[in-house]
């Protein structure tokens, strides 16, 4: 599912080949979310975008207002899906955790 584009920029890759890895690869850091369309948490701010790619849909998610995507959710065609957080360790770097795996 390709994300490099103007809506999230970082991420070459989506698809959830493997629920057990990062869909986005090991070394992706940050993700600048550009032009959110939804509010997620109701506070009147757009925080999400939902992107469609040929093997299914993403939606990341800005929810401390810094531009960068700081949780990541796949949805693929076949009902695998996989929610991601950025956290960041003590020395500053970026790591990417899964939270949520399974299938529909």
């Amino acid at each position: 599912m390709i994300f490099q584009d103007d809506l999230l920029l970082g991420a070459p890759d989506l698809g959830v080949a493997d629920l057990g890895e990062h869909p986005m690869g090991a070394d992706v850091g940050e993700l600048e979310l550009r032009d959110p369309t939804v509010d997620l948490d109701g506070d009147g701010v757009l925080d999400s975008r939902t992107v469609t790619g040929s093997a299914g849909v993403a939606i990341a998610s800005d929810l401390d207002g810094d531009g960068f995507a700081d949780h990541v959710t796949t949805v693929e065609q076949d009902g695998a899906y996989a929610a991601w957080e950025a956290h960041r360790d003590p020395d500053g770097t970026l790591q990417w955790e899964r939270t949520d795996h399974g299938r529909l």
